[in-house]
């Protein structure tokens, strides 16, 4: 019994340091990236030449002075504004990208703060707006910078098992496989499955057959009606939940209780709850309603969307245009046929349009009936492979997404042959369709694959799903920035 106690308070000692250490990291890094910056800004100052180091302080105050007395005023200053900002919560709820414009939002603010307190406390400010935006943007890069070293710190000591996060899946056993097998295939995530539980003798027995090995490696825990109180014996960093139907009091109970013994708990959603993720709650004349279809971005955020289309595509079009034509000469001595292939896709509300591409494949490559492209394709011409690999097949999209038919980031646009077909087979398919198809879309960061089946297309609409419910500039920016990285890559499909 002493020897039980002694595992079990060394594992909550362990799974408290697995979830701990990011924040400390986060702290450490930030620490030293605040020591460094204003050091950096007065050396650059004095090695360039290009502004003085004087700062609007008394003649008795010397440069190493300033620094010891002002540093931990000032670690203390920035670490208050961006806890406050939420950057230490645990870094895997964010992307690196969402974590740099928390960054470079609050360190805006927190440098008019301090702008302002100069203001109206010194004369002598002559001259320090143009340095404290210096010193804002080294700031920046540090805390970027270091952050990003942490994050692969934490990933390297997660894959070598340094560093472990145990859970217990409970739920049905096809979407505990499908998770079990990207948490294997992704082993910097640091996820250990501690155990499974399943809802009836029925489940373990489909989790027997699908599993195979990894069935006699993870050990069965119990039933669902046990769950409170193997959590309590097992102690898991996390509860991941996938069940179809779940009783929502039976559930708040579970939560509570893992809440109070530091367990966190994490639900796989279903369609439905992807749907409705945009639901919001109004009141109309005192009466609450639930309003299942709100205006996904705000009216300035739209305008912006639309004002960056068009100033992208036409700057891609106009820039690029010898480009396009020496990429047309390619097509067309490669094989016969018309350079620009034309298909008609369903874009927003289901309104039908012309796509344009560079053609990849041979001249009535459809003869036999609309079908998904595959994996070395043999329709694929020479210069269409390259294409594919390197997305340059896309380019003349640019003109769809000038005219508005397109937007820079959106689910992609697909034929109506297969529209009908989804809306038929899927649930709530024709949430795609309420925002402009896409150039590129959160989908297509993170699934490579081309798509072959309902199963696949129902993975990407989750993908899809998740945009639409999330849709920001910020987010837009983020996935056209990993779009080009995947591009330089070359991560296509050919």
């Amino acid at each position: 019994m002493k020897s039980d106690n002694h595992i079990s308070f060394y594992k909550r000692i362990r799974d408290f340091a697995a979830k701990s250490t990011p924040a400390i990291f986060q702290i450490c890094g930030d620490i030293i990236a605040i020591t460094s910056a204003l050091p950096v800004f007065l050396l650059l100052g004095f090695v360039t030449g290009l502004y003085t180091t004087t700062l609007p302080l008394s003649d008795e105050t010397t440069l190493q002075t300033l620094i010891l007395s002002v540093m931990p005023l000032l670690v203390l200053y920035w670490m208050v504004l961006f806890w406050l900002s939420g950057l230490y919560r645990n870094w895997f709820v964010r992307s690196p990208f969402t974590e740099m414009f928390t960054v470079i939002r609050a360190v805006a603010f927190g440098s008019i703060l301090i702008f302002l307190a100069i203001l109206f406390t010194s004369a002598n400010f002559r001259g320090f707006r143009l340095k404290i935006v210096l010193y804002a943007v080294i700031l920046v890069i540090l805390v970027v910078l270091i952050r990003v070293l942490g994050r692969m710190l934490q990933r390297f000591l997660r894959r070598k098992g340094i560093i472990k996060v145990s859970t217990i899946f409970m739920g049905a056993p096809d979407s505990m496989l499908e998770m079990y097998t990207i948490m294997k295939e992704n082993p910097s995530w640091g996820y250990t499955v501690q155990g499974v539980v399943f809802r009836d003798q029925k489940d373990f027995e489909r989790w027997k057959t699908i599993a195979h090995d990894d069935a006699e490696n993870i050990p069965l825990l119990g039933d669902v009606k046990d769950i409170k109180e193997i959590v309590i014996k097992e102690r898991p960093a996390d509860l991941v939940v996938m069940m179809d139907a779940l009783d929502h009091r039976w559930m708040i109970d579970l939560v509570m209780e893992c809440r109070v013994l530091g367990i966190g708990v994490k639900i796989q959603p279903d369609l439905y709850e992807l749907f409705t993720g945009q639901a919001r709650l109004q009141a109309i004349h005192g009466m609450p309603l639930i309003d299942i279809n709100p205006e996904l971005m705000k009216t300035w955020e739209r305008f912006i969307k639309r004002a960056i289309d068009i100033a992208l595509s036409a700057c891609v079009l106009i820039i690029g245009f010898p480009f396009l034509l020496i990429t047309a000469l390619l097509v067309r001595l490669d094989s016969s046929g018309p350079v620009i292939f034309k298909q008609r896709r369903v874009g927003k509300n289901g309104k039908v349009f012309t796509m344009y591409k560079f053609r990849s494949m041979v001249v009535d490559a459809e003869a036999g009936g609309q079908k998904w492209a595959v994996v070395n394709d043999p329709r694929v011409t020479r210069i269409g492979r390259f294409l594919r690999k390197s997305h340059l097949d896309e380019m003349p999209q640019f003109w769809n997404v000038l005219k508005g038919e397109m937007s820079l980031v959106g689910p992609r646009p697909e034929m109506p042959f297969f529209v009908d077909k989804f809306k038929k087979e899927l649930p709530y398919y024709t949430r795609r369709l309420v925002i402009r198809p896409g150039l590129t879309g959160w989908n297509q960061i993170h699934y490579r694959n081309y798509q072959e089946s309902i199963e696949e297309i129902t993975h990407r609409l989750k993908h899809d799903f998740y945009y639409i419910e999330n849709m920001s500039l910020q987010l837009d920016i983020e996935i056209i920035i990993r779009t080009v990285i995947r591009v330089f890559k070359g991560h296509g499909q050919a």
